[in-house]
């Protein structure tokens, strides 16, 4: 019951690792802060979380909305309450290659994965600063301590994110403010639905549950731990990576090779429809 009486915000709050945490935090008897777009979701999760022993509130949020961040925690310290734990969580992914993604993908990825998630880390900050106090968790991914073909966008999110974190650990120590980085591998989440990632996780052998993640995060919250990798073969990669980057490669070329990403080709885009091929025969 180490949370009990804790203040928790989560972003992410309505599905998946998000929604896994705030009821690992609900069992302990936090209040959870449960963040999102989707009200309707995020009404699902606050029943869960109360039928735990835990209070929820629920504040939906855009967090490509800088207005809309600034209100979620403006909401949550309302009452005098102390923020505790943030866990910056909100995330999306479109996988396939470069030339394939669209340019709304694109800018999908970045608006959320990264300008939502520093602008989530910079508002938590301010509280936790005047507080002297608090816990930043932001989900990174394996995906942001290696390379990957064909998640090229994705990757160099989840790349600044571990980077940007690295970057603001020093500068809020010294107000007693920690800050982790979560990085797990292949979660058993809607990320992979047809209409994101679009990736058939029964192809993918080391999948692990969101609960699995939430442990971890749950874990995190009571050390001044700089990363947790999960499962066990996130850190294998991130070790062949950093050691033998060449072998992994080789690895996870051939994976991209075998996975199938999308459905079918997408079609050029008019202004390119006349460029044509330099190197084929006629």
């Amino acid at each position: 019951m180490k949370l009990k009486d804790k203040t928790v915000l989560i972003t992410g709050a309505s599905s998946g690792i998000g929604r896994a945490f705030a009821l690992k935090a609900a069992s302990d008897g936090a209040t959870v802060i449960l963040a999102s777009r989707s009200e309707d979701k995020l009404q699902e999760v606050k029943s869960e979380v109360e039928k735990l022993g835990g209070k929820g509130v629920v504040v939906p949020t855009d967090v490509t909305n800088d207005d809309s961040v600034k209100n979620l925690f403006l909401e949550t310290i309302k009452d005098r309450r102390v923020l505790d734990v943030v866990f910056d969580n909100a995330g999306l992914g479109f996988i396939g290659n470069i030339q394939d993604l669209t340019r709304e993908q694109i800018h999908a990825m970045i608006d959320v994965n990264l300008i939502g998630m520093i602008m989530v880390a910079k508002y938590a900050a301010e509280v936790m600063v005047r507080q002297k106090y608090g816990h930043i968790i932001m989900t990174s991914s394996l995906a942001g301590l290696i390379t990957i073909p064909q998640w090229s966008v994705y990757v160099a999110t989840k790349w600044a994110i571990t980077g940007f974190a690295d970057s603001i650990r020093p500068e809020l120590k010294q107000h007693n403010v920690n800050v982790t980085t979560v990085h797990p591998g292949a979660v058993k989440t809607d990320f992979f639905a047809k209409d994101k990632a679009n990736l058939d996780l029964d192809d993918y052998g080391d999948a692990v549950e969101a609960s699995e993640v939430a442990q971890a995060v749950y874990d995190a919250v009571f050390t001044d731990k700089r990363k947790v990798l999960v499962p066990k073969m996130a850190s294998n990669y991130a070790m062949l990576f950093k050691f033998l980057p060449g072998v992994l490669q080789g690895t996870l070329e051939k994976q991209a090779r075998d996975f199938q990403y999308t459905d079918e080709p997408k079609e050029d885009e008019s202004e390119f429809s006349y460029v044509k091929c330099l190197s084929c025969k006629d």
